[in-house]
This record gives C-alpha cells, structure tokens and sequence, in this order.
C-alpha cells in the first residue's frame, strides 16, 4: 500500500527517501505514545477487577495506520509499546508477550487486507469485512494476553467481557478514522462551504448529542420508565451522524461521541466513595460496543455507496478506452472556465472510423486510438485545460490562447506523422484530419463535438494536408452544423412526400458524343428546391445526406422518379442514354439489382439505355456485395461508369473490380488542358486505358472549344459540361427534344460539322 497523502512532490525531491521514512516513524511512535498518555489520562483503569480503559485507542490507530501506509511504521510502533510496557513496570514476560501479541496483530493486519484486496472484488464487502475481523482478532487475542496478565486462577467473566469490548470497541471506532487520516488527509473532516441543508443539520445534531448526554448523565434521577431507555437513545447518535453530516465527519465525531459517553458512564457509575458498579459499567460497554458496530456498518455502507457513486462519476466523464475525457468531461472543463478566458479547440478525427472498424477490425481501430490517445499526452503542452476522445475516431484539446495553439497544432501534426513512420498509424494508411478552432469560451462547451465535426468536415476538402484553421467565431460552424441538421430533416420530410420545407427536382445536362452526334445522352442531376426559392446544387447536399445514411432512399427515389418522367413524356422516346449517379452505399446495397429490375420493369425502360455512374472517391463499405451488384448489372445489361476517374488512391482497383463502359475525367484534369502538359499526359494514359478495355471517355467541365479541340487530340470524343449545355430542368429537357432541338451550345456546331465531314 502507498500512502496518497505524503507530502508535496517537491519536498520528496529535496528529501531523501530514508529520511523521509525516520520522520514517519517518529511521528508514528510519538503519536502512539500521546494516545496512550491521553487515554489512560481521561479513562483510568475501571477498578480493581477490571484493570483496564474502556477504550484502548493507541493500538487501534495504529492498525490503522499500517492500513493506510504498510509496514514501515509497524518497528517504530513496536518500539512504543515495548517502552510503554516497560514504562509501566510489566515483568519482562509480560513485556514481552504483549509487545509480540501487537505486531503479531500489526502484520496480520496488513496480510488480511491484501488477501482482501486480491480475493473480494466488490469495495463494500471490503469495507464491511476488513476493520470487523481485524477487532475479533485483536480482541480475541489481546482479551487471551489480559486474562493471563491480570488473573490469577480462574478468571473473572467481567474481566474477559471488559477486555473483548474494550479492544473492539477501539479498533471499530479508531482505526477507520487513522486510515482516513494518513489516506485522505484532515480536510476531509473539514466543514464544507455552508449550504443551505448542510449546516442546520450539523448544529441539529450537535445539539441533539449534547442533550442525549446530558440526560444520560441525570439518568439516576429519573423515573425507571425513562432512565432504562435513554441508553438506547444514545445508540442512534451514529447512525443519525452518517445522515446528517457530511460524508467526511461521521468517522470523526462518532469516536469523540462514544468517548464522551464513556465518561459520561464512568462517572454515573462511580459512587462518592470512589467504588464503580462494575455490572452497571459492563451493561453500558456492551451497548458502546453495539453503537460502535452499528456506527461503524452505517459509516462504511455510506462511504462505499458515496465511492461508488464518485467513480460512477468519474467513469462518466472520462473515456473508458483511452483515459482520456470524454465529451461530458470536456464540456464542464470548459464550462468551468472564466468566461473572459478564451481558449483554441484543436480536434483530430480519423475519417470513416466505422469502415476501418470493418476493414482491420474492432481492436485494431481500438489501439490505434489508443495510440493516438498516447501522442496526445506526450504533445500536451502543460497549460492544456483538457484533452478528449469526444467519441470514436474525434479527439480534441482544449489550450488557452496565450499557450500559442498554432504551434501545439503544428506540433502535434508532427507528433502524428512522426507515430505514422514509427508504423503506430501506419496499419490504416490514415488521412487523419486536424483542426484548429480559436476563441472558444465557456457558453460553447456544448457545441464542442459539432465544432469540430464541421470543422474536420471542412478539413477533408484540403487535398494533400487536411488541415483547417478556422479564423472566424465558432458559431459560424455551429450553425453550419445547425443548417445541416435542418437540411436533413427536409431531405427526410421531401423522402416521405412532405414538401412544404422544399423538393427535390432533376434536371438534365446533355453529353455531346462528336463521333456519333444523333445519339442523344444525357446525365440526371438532382437539386434541392428551397421553399424560399433558392436552388442547391448536389454538392451542396449531398455529403450530409451521405453522413447522415439517407444516400440509398435518395438513389432509389431519383430511380423511380426519372424513369418515370421519361416514360411518360414523348421527349424520353428520343433519349438514347440517360446516366444517374449512384452511391457507394447503394452500389454495397443488397436490394439495389432488385430495385433496379423492379423500375425498368414498371416503367418500361430498356437497360442498354440506362447507364449507372459510380464516384470513384466515394466508400463502398462492402467491396465482395458491389462487386457481386456489377456482375449483375451486365447482365442486365446496364451502361456502367466510373464518375471522377483519376481523383482518388484506387483507379485500377476500381478497374479491376468493376469492369465498366465508360470512364470520367473529372473537371480538375480538363479545365487546365490547354496550358499545362502534366493534365494531357493524364487524359492521354486515361484513353489509353479506356481502349484497352474498350470502354468510352467522357470528359467533364468543359467550357470553350479549345479544350474540346485538345481533348480531341487526345483521343477524347464525348464532352459535357456548361460550353456543352448548362443543366436544365428535365421535363425543359424533354420538351426541347420533342420539339427536335439537340439542345447542344451553338458555339460547337462547327466542331460538330468538322467531325462530320471526311477527314473531321
């Protein structure tokens, strides 16, 4: 056992440890030797036939004290018994056989409460077993050393019943208070700020004990009726003490309480002529000894509950994977914080914790948090207020603004890279993102969570460094989030049919193919309407239904409702190719083949004339169910096409499991085609590719026909994008093909016409 109430750690430095321990063990037998003095002082030896105090405290503080702190004191202590003994003018026998009998009781004391600790997992059955037996045995055994000390013959039955009350009585009123003391240190008695409830209580019971004595002291002059009863009044004081006061004072007051009462005894008891009622005396100890076991069972019962209820408190507020805080704690570090005093929030998030959960595994997430976690203590600046794991995959610290968190920020992207090369990271090739929020004060302790979430939002954007640094008022994300949330509820009200809050709406951009120019394509987009008017366009939308698991009944609605616009209206009849995104949840989805026969089959729509678009950067959490969907989406005979093609880390795998008919060149690779070579050569691999496996390339964003020209060069021959024909409603659409317009931008009609004649 270690005591957790030494003294500050820099007295510990400057003192060394033998020295340290000679203090303690003098402390130890001083304060021994002032129990004794003071106890045989205030409660002489009861008579003649009972050469005893009715309470022997020295020894019970004692085990107390070994309780708390361990052997070390347990020769010191040995020293003040034997020179009291001594002192006393024992025979060297009796010396010797009482010395032996306490630290024979000493050691038990501390074997007993290790084999506790280690068998008896529960902290109550701990503390309502420990200080109980320690008193059976210590009254058992010293009750056997004084009947052999004190007797000759026969021994008296008041003698063996004054020495087993006397020493247990002790031990369960004193050594809980020693072990409080040396453990928790003296503050734990002192008087909490006064509270409305908690002081009168104190002065009820304070009041109530005075007068219970003093009626106990009268009790000779009072009728038999009320004198037989007033002990027993005393033995609820105790009890009453474990519910009225402050969880630290009872084990205080309720010894000071039983002392006065045996005073209060000794002097009813006693005659003018000095001759004690011993019978009288014994009745009285025996009702000591029940208040003092039942005292003790109400103090411990309460200290277990008040523990348990603490560390139901702790774990509340910490993360039990890490140590760290978690969100609860974090937010009331902040919220106790001066409201003039503001702090930076830096935040950490590993992007899609559910999927790498599934990837690698529950424990291999768990210790790479941990490790996280780990870089975290190590790269805390001393000023940190707090650092936490909000929730799986998002930690945050909390750093005052003067502590330079721009630094601790960059600081810890290093500590993180620097765990990465070591291989702690490595296991999940992560992107981890880091945030920086500052002025964060106390009024946003509860937003914390969706600060950084709209933050680390923010951070994935950042190609290359996923870094974000926001400048502006935390609020600006929080009703970012805030806007999102809402967002949600009227994507989910417009699923359901509910429209009032807005509606979804399609529109149409047409795909110019120049080496086949009567065949008309065209791709579905999908926007979000306000009710105020305001038009969102995917972008805008889409990722928080994405985080938010609505992507399915979203693609399954934009299914249903284009197919069914186009079989109703004559314009669809023109339509050689209609192309519509599709999620990855979807694509992963185990309905989407069944979905998809079930809307070909109610509106009539030929498969080779529908063609499902696939980002390629988007997560498919189950790789072996999409790659199953795509075998069956040829044969059905479904158009299939990689959207974005070039973007992410897994082109070729994405070839590889999906085999396709037509690839994407995003935007990025086709707006800077004329100047830079870096973009052509990639178009250029791109096509290559693509006529590898016999697939068509599309190139997105186009806006000028110079890009056209240079793309066409490249082996390029199918183009979409604002130069082509900007996104118009489909039913616009639908009405300009009926009319037997191409809806095609006039600018390229004379590439159109190139194309056509020989040579084009």
């Amino acid at each position: 056992m270690t005591n957790h109430h030494g003294p500050p750690k820099g007295l510990k430095a400057a003192t060394p440890g033998w020295k340290l321990d000679c203090q303690r063990g003098l402390m130890a037998f001083a304060g021994w030797w002032l129990a004794a003095l003071l106890v045989s002082g205030l409660l002489p030896s009861m008579s003649d036939n009972l050469p005893i105090s009715p309470l022997w405290v020295a020894n019970s503080l004692a085990y107390g004290t070994v309780l708390a702190i361990g052997v070390k004191p347990v020769p010191y202590f040995t020293m003040a018994a034997l020179t009291w003994n001594l002192a006393r003018g024992d025979t060297h026998l009796e010396v010797l056989v009482g010395t032996a009998a306490f630290v024979l009781l000493m050691f038990f004391v501390v074997v007993f409460s290790s084999l506790l600790g280690r068998y008896v997992e529960r902290d109550r059955a701990r503390r309502l077993l420990r200080v109980p037996i320690i008193a059976l045995m210590s009254a058992t055994l010293f009750t056997f050393v004084g009947v052999w000390q004190f007797s000759n013959g026969r021994p008296a039955p008041e003698l063996i019943i004054g020495l087993w009350l006397s020493e247990a009585t002790s031990v369960l009123l004193f050594t809980p208070l020693a072990r409080q003391w040396l453990r928790h240190g003296v503050q734990t008695w002192a008087l909490p700020e006064v509270k409305s409830r908690q002081l009168p209580m104190m002065l009820a019971w304070s009041a109530l004990a005075i007068a219970v004595l003093v009626l106990i002291s009268a009790m000779e002059n009072m009728p038999w009726v009320l004198s037989s009863w007033l002990p027993y009044l005393a033995l609820v004081m105790p009890i009453l003490a474990v519910y009225l006061l402050p969880v630290g004072l009872p084990r205080l007051v309720a010894p000071l309480f039983m002392l006065a009462w045996t005073l209060v005894n000794l002097n009813l008891y006693t005659d003018a002529a000095g001759v004690l009622d011993e019978t009288a005396m014994l009745q009285g100890q025996m009702i000591l000894f029940t208040a003092a076991l039942v005292g003790f069972l109400s103090i411990e019962a309460v200290h277990s509950y008040h523990r348990a209820n603490r560390r139901l408190q702790q774990a509340s507020r910490q993360d039990g994977l890490t140590g760290l805080n978690n969100d609860l704690g974090m937010t009331e570090s902040l919220a106790g914080r001066k409201v003039d005093e503001p702090h930076a929030l830096i935040g950490i998030q590993v992007p899609d914790i559910d999927d790498l959960a599934t990837l690698i595994g529950l424990d291999e997430v768990h210790a790479l948090e941990c490790c996280i976690a780990e870089t975290l203590r190590e790269t805390v600046p001393t000023g940190c207020v707090a650092s936490a794991r909000l929730q799986p995959g998002l930690f945050a610290l909390l750093v005052p603004m003067n502590a330079a968190p721009a630094t601790v920020a960059h600081d810890l992207r290093d500590a993180l890279h620097s765990a990465d090369q070591d291989g702690g990271l490595s296991v999940a090739r992560l992107e981890l993102r880091v945030v920086l929020v500052e002025s964060i004060e106390s009024h946003d302790a509860r937003h914390l969570t969706s600060i950084l979430l709209m933050a680390s939002a923010r951070a994935a954007t950042r190609k290359g460094e996923h870094f974000y640094h926001h400048h502006g008022e935390p609020e600006q994300l929080i009703e970012a989030h805030r806007d999102a949330l809402y967002l949600v509820g009227y994507l989910r009200d417009a699923l359901a049919g509910e429209t009032r809050s807005g509606s979804f709406e399609i529109f149409a951009q047409p795909i110019l193919d120049l080496r086949q120019p009567e065949v008309i394509r065209a791709e579905m987009l999908l926007r979000w309407r306000h009710a105020d008017g305001r038009l969102l366009g995917a972008g805008d939308f889409l990722p928080i239904a994405e985080r938010f698991g609505l992507m399915p009944r979203l693609d399954a609605w934009v299914l249903s409702k284009v197919l069914s616009i186009l079989s109703t209206h004559p314009g669809g009849e023109r339509l050689d190719e209609v192309a519509i995104n599709i999620s990855g949840d979807t694509l992963a989805g185990a309905d989407l083949v069944s979905l998809l026969s079930e809307c070909l089959a109610r509106y009539g729509w030929p498969s080779d004339r529908l063609c499902l678009e696939i980002t390629e950067s988007m997560v498919i959490h189950d790789v072996q169910v999409a790659r199953e969907n795509v075998r069956q989406l040829h044969t059905l005979g479904v158009c299939l096409a990689i959207d974005d093609f070039g973007t992410g880390h897994a082109s070729f795998s994405y070839l590889q499991d999906f085999p396709v008919q037509k690839l994407k060149i995003d935007g990025r690779f086709t707006k800077g085609i004329v100047q830079r070579g870096i973009d052509r050569e990639i178009v250029r691999s791109t096509c290559a590719i693509a006529d590898y496996l016999g697939a068509r390339v599309v190139a997105e964003f186009i806006e000028t026909s110079d890009q056209m020209e240079v793309l066409s060069q490249l082996g390029v021959h199918c183009f979409q994008g604002y130069g082509i024909c900007r996104p118009i409603p489909l039913e616009v659409y639908l009405e300009g093909l009926q009319q037997g317009r191409s809806m095609i931008g006039m600018e390229f009609a004379q590439a159109q016409q190139q194309c056509q004649s020989p040579g084009g």
